[in-house]
């Protein structure tokens, strides 16, 4: 019985060895077979990568090339489309200027009465008279025209404007152009962009840097500061000095006429009034010296407010429309200044642009090819 039990338990020990055996060659061949897969895999993926690379790479030559032959055979077209977009913004930037000057100026023209009142004034004249003796008459330009009607601020504000709506108009002028090319061509988003970025080497960003330099370059070289905030100043000091010209001329005039025509009347007032009687006479204290001194005051300015209204009846509307024509000048004068440095800078931009495409076109596609993947 013992030796039936002992065989039966070494029976089941070697089973189970066998087993574990059994297991150890499974997992063996398990692991092995799952690196050798892994393996192979790999290896697939490997390849299978390059020769995707390479048919992307072919598949973005021929891409490359098929856009360029499509961009050389149309480029007559795009010249043609660009200088009307050209055109068009230019048309665009000159409105603005003329909006954004015109409305800086206008407050300008409602102070003309009133400076017109003030220097056809005993005061105004007076006032005017020492400012060309110990000042400027720019002074009184500030007092009387361009500070009441705030123009330095507003003119700031307005070339700020401008500067804003140019940079505006570069970038819808980049984008009519992108929509356009991408029109004429067929491309879609991808394609457009691959184009303008790759082969032309343009860009919204590029163009706005490209106007701003341009602009700030033209403004130094009027001598109107850094740009056009700091260009507002000079401007308006150039005006001043422009107006105060025949604001001097027109003081001097008045003042060689009305010395004469006082001196005159003066007198006159002081001798009608002594042969009235009604100054000197016995014992009147009129009659000294200090009563002279008075008398030839009093004599003198009485006259001044009669010579001052008359002379402002028969001038004053003259004066008046001396003044507008001035100011309808200088108004002129900086629109022109305005349109030669934001025109002049929109074209060198565009020059830029028509200098790229000009570049591309005469490029073979294999320099194309060479330059894009030195990019």
């Amino acid at each position: 019985m013992k030796n039936k039990e002992t065989k039966n338990e070494t029976l089941v020990s070697s089973t189970i060895d066998e087993q574990k055996a059994k297991n150890k060659r499974f997992w063996r061949y398990f692991w092995a077979t799952i690196i050798v897969l892994a393996i192979l895999f790999i290896g697939l993926n490997i390849t299978a990568s390059k020769k995707l690379s390479e048919m992307s790479k072919v598949d973005r030559e021929a891409r490359l090339e098929n856009i360029f032959n499509q961009f050389k055979t149309k480029y007559p077209e795009f010249m043609t489309m660009t200088k009307s977009l050209n055109s068009n913004s230019l048309k665009e930037i000159k409105r603005q200027i003329d909006i954004s000057i015109n409305k800086a100026y206008q407050p300008i023209y409602g102070q003309i009465d009133n400076f017109s009142d003030f220097h056809y004034s005993v005061k105004g004249e007076y006032t005017e008279l020492g400012t060309v003796l110990f000042g400027e008459v720019e002074n009184i330009l500030e007092e009387q025209l361009f500070k009441p009607s705030n123009f330095q601020s507003i003119l700031t504000n307005e070339l700020k404007n401008i500067n804003t709506k140019s940079t505006q108009i570069i970038i819808k002028q980049f984008k009519n152009l992108k929509q356009d090319i991408k029109s004429k061509m067929n491309l879609d988003d991808e394609e457009i962009t691959f184009l303008l970025s790759n082969i032309l080497k343009l860009s919204q960003e590029d163009m706005k840097f490209r106007m701003s330099s341009y602009t700030n370059n033209l403004f130094k070289g009027m001598g109107l500061g850094g740009g056009a905030v700091a260009g507002s100043a000079m401007m308006t000091k150039l005006m001043s000095k422009k107006i105060s010209k025949i604001i001097a001329k027109k003081i001097a005039t008045k003042i060689a006429v009305k010395t004469g025509t006082k001196a005159v009347g003066a007198g006159a007032s002081a001798v009608a009034g002594a042969e009235a009687g009604l100054f000197c006479g016995p014992g009147a204290w009129f009659c000294s010296p200090a009563g002279a001194v008075i008398g030839g005051i009093i004599g003198w300015f009485a006259t001044d407010k009669i010579v001052v209204e008359i002379d402002g009846y028969y001038n004053k509307d003259d004066f008046k429309q001396n003044i507008r024509e001035l100011i309808d000048v200088q108004k002129q004068n900086m629109k022109n200044t305005l349109y030669k440095i934001y025109t002049d800078s929109f074209i060198k931009v565009n020059s830029d642009t028509i200098n790229s495409f000009d570049n591309i076109k005469n490029k073979s596609v294999k320099e194309i090819l060479i330059d894009n993947k030195s990019s």
